[in-house]
């Protein structure tokens, strides 16, 4: 004999293994966006203008059609640029080039169709910046490609390139320990295209289960920092969250390469801690 109370609450378990089941799974941002309105010469929005986006260095094309309030959205595009946006309606359009998109935020880009005749311009200012937006999900910050290619590091690791931001110091250089707000250097999180390569075991010092990351620098096309962000996609992590995105492809062949040179110009005298005397170093190999 089944008792009631029990039946009712394997028809509950039962309720929510499918809810679970049919859950989206959350994972890191690694995608960009681009949104905006398109207008004509009067100011007034135009529907089912024809937008199309053109990531111009692997002639990937997204096309969108303006709703009747002319705003367009496209999402999941690929992250730096640049990238060619046109808006055409009836033989007449728009052109923006050279525009870049970052790591995880959704760039504004309006467009105008038609030619523009002015009699006048009123310029017009709202005092005060905008303390609340939806878009707005905590501390945050991007370094981009271009940070990445004008910054000097020795161990071309992502937490050389963390320290741009101000909030984050690194503890200690060798090991590549940094600290986010003052925090134990075990509280960050490191993911690379969405996917988690943190220390599991806590055997290194840097965050990553070995001494160096698993992909060059030379494959990142943004790294985006994140403090405190109140994103529900994002956890793990109660120090800094470095999400990583890889460069896309292009139709142009290229590469880099990288050398570490010493020699007795760069290098001082040795240091004797116990007995605090200085003595000369050992001489180079020819």
């Amino acid at each position: 004999m089944n008792h009631p109370n029990r039946l009712r609450l394997s028809k509950l378990s039962i309720g929510l293994i499918v809810a679970l089941a049919a859950a989206p799974a959350f994972a890191q941002n690694t995608t960009a966006g681009v949104g905006g309105q398109v207008l004509d010469a009067n100011g007034q929005p135009v529907a089912g203008a024809e937008v199309t986006i053109v990531h111009v260095e692997s002639g990937t094309v997204s096309r969108v059609t303006t709703d009747a309030n002319g705003r367009y959205n496209a999402r999941g595009l690929r992250v730096g640029g640049p990238y060619r946006i046109t808006a055409d309606k009836d033989g007449s359009g728009d052109e923006e080039v050279g525009v870049f998109l970052a790591l995880d935020k959704v760039s504004q880009i309006d467009l105008a169709i038609g030619p523009a005749e002015l009699d006048a311009v009123e310029v017009t200012g709202v005092a005060g910046p905008v303390l609340f937006s939806s878009d707005k999900m905590g501390s945050s910050s991007n370094v981009t490609r271009d940070q990445i290619d004008s910054f000097a590091s020795i161990r071309r690791d992502l937490q050389d390139y963390a320290r741009l931001d101000p909030r984050i110091s690194q503890t200690d250089k060798e090991r590549g320990e940094i600290s986010a707000g003052g925090q134990n250097t075990r509280f960050n999180k490191i993911t690379i295209d969405g996917v988690a390569t943190s220390d599991t075991f806590g055997l290194e010092s840097n965050n990553l289960p070995t001494a160096k990351q698993p992909i060059s620098i030379d494959a990142i096309q943004e790294v985006n920092l994140n403090i405190a962000n109140y994103d529900v996609t994002q956890r793990g992590y109660t120090g800094a969250n470095i999400n990583a995105v890889t460069r896309s492809g292009t139709n142009n062949f290229r590469g880099s390469l990288t050398y570490v040179f010493r020699d007795e110009n760069g290098v001082g005298k040795r240091y004797n801690r116990a007995n605090d005397t200085y003595s000369d170093f050992g001489p180079f190999a020819t």
